[in-house]
């Protein structure tokens, strides 16, 4: 987490120094921008994700963070005449994920007898994003505007998989790579979205924006089905009718995001 606040803190003292760097534009012959009813826009936001678990207390640890991308189209609808408040969506590619470390069981395979394992789990899972934000911008100043949104996002699970290691003091470390998550996944992620930027006047309706973004998930990303073993008082699995541990508990984690992003309006 202290990586982060050093990736958050200089991200937005770039953005800033980029910001009073162009407060005063060159002299050049520019027109006037023009009052759009309906914007249309492109962007592209690196961005590091990670999880925030939660349910049983200490069954499931956060264990590091991912750098991803995010891209897409920008949609904004001006609202009656006033060109300082949109409402802003658009339909993205949001590639996200993150680490988490529990205990799990495996199999030996010569013996068939299951085992306690620390399993850490690196999670890539990608959607698709429909923001449903209000787009508050001042007045230009110079050719600049300066903005904020707040509202929530909507992503649907197109894909998802991961790499985990078991490790076992009476059994070799196992590593697998690349695996399918998808019946360990949720179909739906939603998230609180709060961003802030400016956009720069190039010419007629073309505006360079760029901001900086934090995202905080709202749901669990994974599905029923991840669930952790079931173990008695002095911490041995519990095995059902078919011989394989018991499971009780549900791994349950939201992943939160920050992104900076660069795009234009046309």
């Amino acid at each position: 987490m202290k990586k982060i606040g050093l990736f958050i803190l200089a991200s937005f003292c770039s953005v800033l120094a980029f910001s009073q760097a162009t407060t005063t534009p060159a002299p050049m012959p520019q027109t006037a921008p023009v009052n759009q009813q309906v914007r249309l826009g492109l962007s592209f936001s690196p961005l590091l994700s990670w999880f925030s678990t939660s349910g049983d207390a200490g069954a499931v640890q956060p264990d590091g963070t991912r750098f991803n991308i995010a891209f897409g189209l920008n949609t904004d609808f001006r609202i009656a005449q006033n060109s300082n408040y949109y409402f802003s969506t658009g339909l993205f590619l949001l590639n996200t994920g993150g680490t988490i470390q529990h205990e799990y069981f495996s199999q030996n395979e010569s013996t068939g007898e299951y085992f306690k394992t620390e399993r850490t789990s690196d999670f890539r899972i990608n959607y698709v994003n429909i923001p449903v934000t209000m787009m508050l911008r001042t007045n230009e100043i110079g050719y600049i505007r300066y903005f904020g949104r707040v509202g929530f996002d909507a992503a649907f699970n197109t894909k998802s998989t991961y790499d985990y290691t078991d490790v076992n003091l009476d059994n070799p470390t196992a590593t697998v790579e690349d695996e399918d998550a998808s019946d360990l996944t949720a179909l739906f992620r939603f998230g609180l979205r709060i961003e802030a930027g400016f956009e720069y006047n190039i010419g007629g309706t073309t505006n360079l924006y760029f901001t900086a973004a934090y995202n905080n998930g709202l749901n669990n990303v994974f599905s029923d089905d991840y669930k952790l073993p079931k173990t008695n008082s002095i911490g041995e699995l519990i095995p059902g009718d078919n011989g394989e541990p018991q499971t009780d508990r549900r791994v349950k984690a939201s992943t939160n995001l920050f992104m900076l992003t660069a795009g234009v309006y046309f």
